[in-house]
């Protein structure tokens, strides 16, 4: 079991997001692992991301594995953009080898995103999340995504992704409904800055499903340190920055802080609003982690 679902519903659980190399040179990386480590009593787990926005990465199991060899508990996170469902379950299949317990179950962001640095690169999604979490299931009660038989079943603990900031609201409440149904037993969101964006998605989950999942949910927040951020995290789908927030940064004498004196504010309306925790993703600024971390 791991120490993510032993825990789980038993405290108020942290995790966070590690950033990798875009190269075989791994020295940064071990770097930021290392300061990991001095942190690792108050984080539940490290996400562990899959070529995120489409952007070229180390890839997600070997970074997983990496983490695991120096004792901390990876969340492994797995697209349906890169493989089909052979690949997807050869991997799954490896990282319950290497006793990885905890996966993200991810569509993953199309070639044509506007972050994407290959945007000629075909997207395969034989899979995409809901149907990446069924096979995972499939795995735990040890059959593959075929029926077959695997020589022992694997015991992963499986999350999703939840976007409150989506454009289309009630279709993305449809989609996280789906991915609750299919038996995801955690969900991490997408960034968020302003409470009012996890409250009104909670309000309109509640009124279209009759469903509770907060207890389910870890809320992701990021400490912002520049305008240059800024625009692009507008990038990405799913997320809003509003213009309150981006003169909160750019007027503050020292960005980083208000950065995670945003944070500070959503990881409190957390607690009011009855979620299980929070996801940090400090964006390479370890700086804003830690400092994170003392408030929290």
């Amino acid at each position: 079991m791991s120490r993510l679902s032993e825990r789980f519903g038993k405290e108020r659980l942290i995790t966070a997001e590690i950033s990798l190399p875009r190269g075989p040179d791994t020295a940064r990386f071990a770097s930021e692992i290392g300061d990991y480590k001095k942190v690792w009593k108050k984080i539940h787990a490290v996400n562990v991301v899959d070529n995120p926005g489409a952007m070229l990465l180390i890839g997600s199991l070997p970074a997983s594995i990496m983490l695991k060899q120096n004792g901390i508990e990876p969340i492994y996170q797995v697209t349906g953009r890169d493989r089909n469902q052979l690949g997807i379950q050869a991997d799954l299949i490896g990282a319950a080898a290497f006793g990885i317990e905890n996966v993200l179950a991810l569509t993953g962001d199309p070639p044509s995103a506007p972050s994407s640095d290959h945007p000629k690169a075909r997207g395969v999604f034989d899979l995409n999340s809901i149907s990446i979490i069924k096979t995972i299931k499939e795995m735990n009660a040890g059959k593959d995504h075929a029926g077959g038989k695997l020589n022992r079943p694997t015991d992963f603990f499986v999350g999703a992704a939840l976007a409150p900031g989506a454009r289309n609201l009630d279709a993305e409440v449809r989609k996280t409904e789906k991915k609750f149904h299919a038996g995801v037993n955690f969900f991490q969101t997408q960034v968020v800055f302003e409470d009012s964006t996890m409250s009104d998605f909670f309000s309109r989950y509640e009124l279209l499903t009759e469903e509770d999942i907060r207890k389910k949910v870890l809320v992701g927040v990021l400490p912002l340190y520049s305008t240059g951020m800024i625009k692009f995290l507008r990038k990405i789908p799913g997320i809003i920055i509003s213009e309150k927030i981006e003169r909160r940064i750019k007027d503050a004498k020292d960005p980083l802080e208000e950065g995670v004196n945003i944070c500070a504010e959503v990881i409190d309306a957390t607690k009011v609003l009855g979620l299980a925790g929070v996801h940090i993703m400090p964006a390479g600024k370890t700086e804003g982690l830690l400092k994170l971390l003392e408030r929290i």
